[in-house]
Order: structure tokens, then C-alpha cells, then sequence
């Protein structure tokens, strides 16, 4: 025997999980997240309607609401899948937490992207051509605030450093070489 003691865990291969793994799923969990964010928000964002004037799109104040209705319900479920993801990842990976921090600031701009143009595939195309002026036509689904991009990773970002915090371990924390308080 060589006096190195091997848990069950490791010898399952369910030890602290390297980088790469950490990374691996973030990515993966962002990418299938994004995805259904985009689908959540083109269910849940109200239709603007428009009329055809002189060939293009035009609205009336009373619909303008919707069309912030729409950046809002994009940013409160950005809010909210940045909430579930970080809580899942940091308490999941606690023991490699800058890695799951990192990747989850990173992939939720990408995770919202990825709503962002799912939820637009899927609205109405704001295609006027052939209608006469004055015909009733849904405006495109788009997103009217690019900052909304970012509320997933900050959400992220907060949890993520609130978690730490209130941690009792803070060795993952610690530059290398060092041991910790």
C-alpha cells in the first residue's frame, strides 16, 4: 500500500471538478437556458400592432408601452435565469467558484444573445410589402435595449460574490500557494 487513502467520491471520479468541467457545463446550461429564454420572452412579450404608412411600420403612443413591456419582460427573465443559474452553479461547484463565476458572467451575455435572436426568429417579421396604407401589421419583436444584455450576468455576478460571502471555507478563494485565513 502506498498510505494514500482514496475516497469513494474520487474513485467515482466526483471530486472537486477541474476547470475545464466547470466551464463545460456553464456553456452547456447557458446555451439550452438561452434558448428557452428566447422562447419565454416571445411568449410573454405582448404583440405591438402598427400601421402601414408610406410603406414602413409606424405606431401610436398608446402602443410605444408595449414595446417597453417587451424590454422588460427580457430583462426580468434575463434577472431570473441569471438568479437560478448562479445559485445552481456556485453552490454545485463551490470548490472551484472563481471558474464558475467567470464562466457564468461570461455565458450570460452570450446566454442573452442567444435569447435575443431566438425571441426575434420567432416574432412576427414586420414584412410590409403588398399592404396598402393603413393596414393593421405586427411590429417586429425586437429588443430596444441592449443593456437588458447584460442583467443575467450582473444578477449573476451578485449572487455569486453574496454566496462567497457567507461561506465558511474561503481557501477556493485564495491566490495560489496560499492557504487561506
Amino acid at each position: 500500500m502506498s498510505g494514500v487513502v482514496v475516497t469513494r467520491a474520487q474513485r467515482l471520479g466526483h471530486g472537486a471538478p477541474t476547470t475545464r468541467r466547470v466551464v463545460v457545463q456553464i456553456v452547456v446550461a447557458s446555451v439550452v437556458a438561452g434558448v428557452l429564454m428566447g422562447v419565454l420572452w416571445w411568449l410573454l412579450a405582448p404583440d405591438v400592432h402598427g400601421v402601414v404608412v408610406n410603406g414602413g411600420l409606424g405606431y401610436d403612443s398608446r402602443e410605444g408601452r408595449h414595446l417597453f413591456t417587451r424590454d422588460a419582460v427580457f430583462t426580468l427573465l434575463g434577472g431570473g435565469f441569471g438568479l437560478v443559474l448562479s445559485i445552481v452553479f456556485v453552490i454545485w461547484h463551490r470548490r472551484n467558484p472563481v471558474a464558475a463565476l467567470v464562466a457564468l458572467a461570461a455565458m450570460g451575455v452570450v446566454g442573452s444573445l442567444i435569447a435575443k435572436y431566438v425571441g426575434e426568429f420567432l416574432g412576427p417579421d414586420g414584412d410590409v410589402s403588398g399592404l396598402a396604407d393603413g393596414a393593421a401589421a405586427l411590429i417586429p419583436l425586437r429588443l430596444g435595449s441592449d443593456a437588458a444584455l447584460l442583467v443575467w450576468s450582473m444578477v449573476a455576478v451578485v449572487v455569486a460574490a453574496v454566496v462567497a460571502l457567507f461561506r465558511e471555507d474561503r481557501t477556493p478563494w485564495a491566490p495560489p500557494g496560499v492557504n487561506g485565513p
